[in-house]
């Protein structure tokens, strides 16, 4: 077939705008961009548009039929002044009368697909119409082929009718020499330099010329014996090979295709820099977030580190009430009051206890409030190097080209850096913290309660044992001097060690309240740190959603923009 390298050029590239408009409508680009490929790729199936043009009888038709294979042009039938006929593919046969001059003629034929073939009237019989028609379609022909016979090359009618054409329009014509089986070859040779100096005279330059025998070369491709030889002496390879680097190189198809694909590199272009800049910001917005991870993580140890100093205050107030509730035992147990517990035990006991409590309460209170609120604005602090990191990095860059992208990747992007924004405000800037905050110190005062009354209970309980001991040495009879001066002398031992009790309870109980302290504060510092990573779980997952949907499509765009900068090269557009 002719012109096959141009078909091929003219299918990839074909192939090329399909895959780019399905890369288009999966970026839901605007419709105006979809009609616009759309009509590149109508313009681009547009077949190409042949005429020829020469006398009657210069085998005109012949030469249609060899071309393409096949006896679709009738030849000999039509009279001098027949119409102007332009072969159309249809898939069904019908001719449409256009104008008295000209008809259309739709045949089921597959290279009519391809191929729009204009065949003329003789060039001697044309009439003023037929010569306005026929000019009409020489400027937008991808191929003219101008035909004489050798039975009779030297016509004027056909250089009558160049000269109304503009030289401009004749870049691709040819000058077919036909029926060259009729005569010899030497004749042929003078006939051929003829037609040389001819045009050399007329036109200033030499179309190629190309003797052949149209007949031979439609047996070969139909019903001939010997096709090889009769393709051979038909000399039609080297005008075939003519027309597929005129069509290819510099015809208006080729033309068409240059202008086509130059015009789908732009939109590819644009689109593959939309794809890329979404890409970008995914890549971006990953990297950030593994800096804010690695920011929490920081921060989270350092809030961990500072609790010792948040507990300081605590701690102090513990040693001071233990120190206290000393004094205070110590005093309760004097000479007299020792031996009136003997007799008042209940009401000393609640009146320590109470007044033990009281001092915890007094002095040890109003530190772990203390220590809650240096924890609440150390953790406040987070909230301002937070949303700077938003602010800084995550929108950076993309604000003003996100809107150009996908509504869906901009529209659920900023939502999410908007929900991000809302969750830190309520979980640092609102009342988050107090409330988490409150709950641990309403449990650490319960805790406060516990080494009062167990302190308190423990020396009762070791009071009431030294005064049993007493009560049995006077029910055995002794005298009751010795009976008092020995229960004096085990109360006052026994006063030693309720007191070295009490320290070692209050001590053990100090730890035990600090170690609970601690634990619910690094509690507090493990949920405050969760929920904050938490907040920018949804982004990260909107990443990696993302990503996998942008990669296939970043590399469909990148592997599209190679195929028509291959494609530009092969139709030389310096593109």
């Amino acid at each position: 077939m002719i012109a096959d390298n141009y078909l091929q050029l003219r299918t990839d590239v074909e192939t090329a705008l399909t895959g780019l408009l399905k890369l288009s409508s999966d970026m839901r680009r605007d419709p105006g961009t979809l009609d616009i490929i759309h009509g590149l790729m109508n313009d681009v199936r547009e077949p190409l548009l042949f005429v020829v043009v020469g006398e009657v009888k210069a085998g005109k038709s012949s030469l249609l039929n060899a071309l393409f294979g096949q006896e679709f042009a009738k030849v000999d039938v039509r009279p001098a002044t027949d119409r102007v006929y332009i072969f159309r593919y249809g898939p069904e046969e019908k001719t449409v009368e256009v104008s008295p001059q000209l008809t259309e003629r739709y045949l089921p034929i597959p290279f009519l697909r391809d191929f729009n073939v204009v065949d003329t009237p003789g060039t001697n019989t044309m009439v003023a119409q037929h010569q306005t028609i026929t000019e009409s379609f020489i400027p937008r022909a991808d191929l003219v082929l101008f035909v004489f016979s050798v039975v009779n090359p030297w016509s004027q009618s056909a250089w009558d009718l160049l000269n109304f054409v503009q030289k401009k329009w004749l870049k691709n014509t040819v000058f077919v020499l036909q029926q060259a089986d009729l005569r010899d070859p030497s004749e042929v040779e003078i006939i051929h330099r003829h037609l040389e100096d001819t045009a050399m005279q007329k036109l200033a330059f030499t179309p190629p010329i190309f003797p052949v025998s149209a007949r031979k070369a439609l047996l070969a491709r139909t019903t001939g014996l010997d096709k090889e030889r009769l393709l051979e002496e038909s000399n039609f390879q080297p005008l075939e090979a003519q027309i597929d680097r005129m069509v290819t190189e510099s015809g208006a198809g080729v033309l068409k295709l240059q202008s086509t694909t130059k015009t789908a590199g732009i939109i590819l272009g644009d689109v593959a820099e939309e794809i890329q800049t979404c890409f970008d910001t995914i890549l971006r917005d990953e990297k950030q977030l593994s800096h804010v991870d690695e920011f929490l993580r920081a921060r989270k140890d350092q809030t961990l580190r500072q609790v010792a100093g948040f507990l300081r205050g605590v701690e102090q107030a513990c040693r001071e009430s233990a120190r206290q509730g000393t004094r205070m035992l110590e005093a309760k147990l004097s000479f007299w009051r020792t031996w009136r517990l003997i007799w008042s035990r209940e009401q000393w006991q609640q009146e320590f206890q109470t007044e033990v409590e009281a001092k915890l309460r007094q002095e040890i209170e109003p530190q772990v409030e203390n220590a809650i609120q240096l924890l609440e604005t150390d953790l406040r602090g987070l909230g301002p190097q937070l949303r700077e990191t938003i602010e800084a990095k995550f929108d950076s860059g993309g604000k003003d080209r996100l809107s150009k992208t996908m509504p869906d990747f901009a529209r659920q992007r900023r939502d999410l850096l908007q929900s991000i924004q809302l969750t830190l405000v309520e979980r640092i800037a609102g009342k988050g913290v107090e409330e988490q905050l409150a709950r641990m110190f309403r449990e650490t005062a319960a805790w406060l309660r516990l080494p009062a009354g167990v302190a308190a209970a423990g020396g009762i309980v070791t009071i009431i044992v030294a005064m049993s001991s007493a009560a049995v040495a006077d029910v055995t009879g002794v005298l009751a001097a010795s009976a008092a001066i020995i229960g004096t002398v085990v109360a006052f031992s026994q006063r030693k060690k309720i007191l070295s009790s009490y320290e070692r309870e209050m001590e053990g109980k100090r730890l035990e309240l600090m170690h609970a302290i601690e634990e619910q504060m690094i509690h507090a510092i493990d949920l405050f740190y969760l929920e904050i990573s938490a907040a920018f779980q949804p982004l990260a997952a909107f990443c990696i959603t993302e990503r996998k949907r942008y990669e296939p499509v970043l590399e469909k765009a990148e592997k599209l923009q190679e195929t028509f900068r291959g494609l530009a090269a092969r139709l030389g557009s310096g593109e």
